[in-house]
């Protein structure tokens, strides 16, 4: 199981120790680093309201493994 980068914690939502106020996981890059969700697309519990994987699996925010332009992203770019 994955824990809170800032607090060490199991748990997905609220973190009073970390910069955003959301706990956030150090994940295997298959699930959202905010949730834990094997999704992408919408999340409630990230800041940028996106599903944000971690590194490792193609691009954080829609796992494709190209370069260039993606519709997930906040910056509208995969993000490898």
């Amino acid at each position: 199981m994955s824990t809170c980068i800032y607090c060490g914690s199991t748990s997905f939502g609220a973190c009073s120790r970390s910069p955003n106020k959301k706990h956030q996981h150090n994940t295997d890059g298959m699930h959202c680093e905010y949730c834990g969700s094997m999704s992408y697309g919408a999340c409630s519990y990230n800041p940028e309201k996106k599903h944000r994987h971690g590194s490792g699996n193609g691009c954080r925010y829609c796992g494709s493994k190209s370069f260039g332009s993606c519709s997930y992203s906040p910056t509208k770019t995969h993000e490898h």
